[in-house]
């Protein structure tokens, strides 16, 4: 489970399975493993927490607070009485879908292993209960905490001339998901070989080929639209420090070329996926088709920028303690929010109408 986790994120791990048996539990829960992010403060999970002041020490109360009524700990013998070994710790299913969550995040990322980074992302996105219920208590916003990973992420990567491009991040994401779906199909057909039991008709290469798509292409754009922006914004404020500050003009036109830049590779990596994964050559998409996606990536790409001035905005609010404009300023971050929550259901749902029905009149 664990081979493609990073130096970091095997500590995160490790450190989980101590809070369990601090805390003298049986299972490993989400608070164990969200608690375990903020032991070391150098990594981008631990950081994007701060910048909301949930560190070890406070989460570390809230966490014992909430685990002191929590009901996944009654059928327990030896919580909060005996000592369990470390050998004796296991991982709740919970927790096992936030590791599975955290390679699709290592993959959305383009990166070949699983870093702290992406298990906070994963705590978030599944939306799980008691994580939230901890970081609200905190007075975390979830979608601002997303944020702040995403744009610590991009400031890590501006001066890393390899950082992920968006076309070879999908098609080996998608490569690698197809693969190991494939490799599913193939323990079984071993499995019911030993059973001697037959099975009904399994999937071909094209229609897993399909699922994963539909599956996952709209949440590898949705990842790799914002990370590129963040990047961006990143790239440009280190240009500024270096050769001084950018005229805005210019800045306009690099930020408006570069959201053309994405819709051209978006298209072109479409049009390699139907070319080479579902052997579609004669049923491309059609300009119309080409033009919803990319209308959506635009929109996308245009809202995370009016996110990025709005933070420097409040920021500057914060600092002045301007608390009526910070009112107004939150009012507007909620809002793109949602409206960011409406672009990725328009954005599956474009993607689901242009494969699918492409796919059906093969």
């Amino acid at each position: 489970m664990f081979e493609k986790f990073d130096e970091a994120a095997a500590d995160v791990i490790s450190a989980s399975r101590h809070e369990c048996l601090r805390l003298r539990t049986e299972v490993v829960l989400p608070e164990h493993l969200l608690l375990a992010l903020t032991r070391d403060p150098a990594n981008i999970a631990a950081r994007a927490l701060a910048t909301m002041n949930i560190k070890a020490d406070n989460l570390q109360q809230e966490v014992e607070r909430s685990l002191r009524s929590d009901e996944r700990l009654e059928n327990q013998p030896t919580a909060g009485r005996g000592t369990v070994s470390f050998e004796q710790i296991c991982f709740s299913e919970t927790v096992r879908q936030i590791f599975d969550r955290s390679h699709d995040f290592r993959r959305f990322f383009g990166r070949s292993q699983v870093a702290p980074e992406h298990i906070l992302l994963s705590i978030v996105d599944l939306k799980i209960e008691a994580t939230e219920k901890v970081l609200e208590e905190l007075g975390a916003n979830l979608t601002f905490l997303r944020r702040q990973i995403m744009s610590l992420v991009a400031k890590e990567d501006c001066l890393n001339p390899s950082a992920p491009v968006v076309r070879h991040t999908v098609i080996s994401g998608l490569n690698e998901l197809i693969l190991e779906k494939l490799e599913g199909v193939e323990s079984l057909k071993r499995l019911a070989q030993l059973a001697a039991t037959s099975l009904s008709k399994m999937p071909e290469r094209s229609e897993i080929g399909l699922m994963v798509i539909l599956a996952y292409v709209p949440d590898f754009l949705l990842v790799q639209t914002a990370y590129q922006r963040y990047l961006l914004e990143e790239t440009l404020k280190l240009l500024s420090r270096r050769c001084g500050s950018v005229d805005n003009q210019v800045s306009a036109t690099i930020v408006e070329s570069s959201a053309q830049h994405l819709r051209q590779e978006v298209r072109a990596t479409i049009e390699y996926i139907w070319s080479h994964e579902l052997r579609l050559l004669n049923q491309m998409p059609d300009e119309a088709e080409h033009d919803l996606i990319g209308s959506v990536i635009e929109d996308l790409w245009w809202t995370h920028s009016e996110e990025i001035a709005l933070h420097e905005v409040f920021d500057e609010a914060l600092d002045d303690y301007r608390r009526k404009q910070q009112l107004n300023l939150q009012k507007r971050r909620i809002e793109i929010a949602q409206r960011l929550t409406k672009l990725r259901s328009r954005l599956e749902e474009t993607i689901k109408q242009c494969f699918l029905k492409r796919s059906l009149s093969a």
